[in-house]
């Protein structure tokens, strides 16, 4: 996946992911895109600079295939390998579905992201109109799982000290039907 994005071959607007062996090529929403700004906008207010800040920048996990979360908050020590990052510098992860109730981020993403030791797994909803904060890591994911509806604020504190707070009542939403 990294050789596509370095050579340009992943058509604009688009986010490619090979996903238990399939590649996976998904538009990107508005609603994905507001989110995602609203989210990192509410990480820079915790004091958090932009350098470990990414949307949609390859995330390595040895022995599986690498993935590109909607927005990744990366250690201040995590060094850059090309256009990617180890899965063991990623502090927490926010992913967009782009699918009701999708597999990939719903079940596979948390297995995969609580295995790999990656602390906080927000995932941000704009069909189901909640914000899903799963925290607490054990070998098949994690222990706490917290539903909270769009309007609320959802909150959570970095291995690093940082403590992040975002204000979902901006987060934009749609009907499944509008897909």
């Amino acid at each position: 996946m990294g050789d596509l994005i370095e050579r340009g071959a992943v058509p604009e607007g688009y986010k490619v992911e090979v996903f238990d062996g399939r590649v996976i090529m998904t538009p990107s929403s508005p609603e994905q895109d507001w989110t995602v700004s609203d989210a990192k906008d509410a990480v820079r207010a915790a004091g958090i600079a932009r350098e470990p800040v990414y949307g949609d920048v390859v995330i390595t996990f040895p022995g599986e295939n690498d993935a590109a979360p909607d927005l990744t908050i990366v250690g201040f020590d995590a060094e850059r390998r090309k256009n990617s990052y180890s899965c063991i510098d990623v502090l927490a992860v926010v992913e967009v579905p782009s699918e009701p109730e999708d597999e990939k981020d719903y079940v596979r993403n948390v297995r995969k992201y609580g295995r790999y030791g990656i602390d906080f797994y927000m995932i941000a909803d704009p069909l189901k109109k909640t914000v899903t904060l799963m925290s607490e890591l054990h070998a098949s994911g994690y222990g706490r799982v917290v539903e909270i509806p769009y309007g609320h604020a959802v909150g959570f504190t970095l291995a690093t000290g940082e403590r992040v707070k975002i204000d979902t009542s901006t987060f934009p939403t749609r009907e499944a039907s509008e897909g």
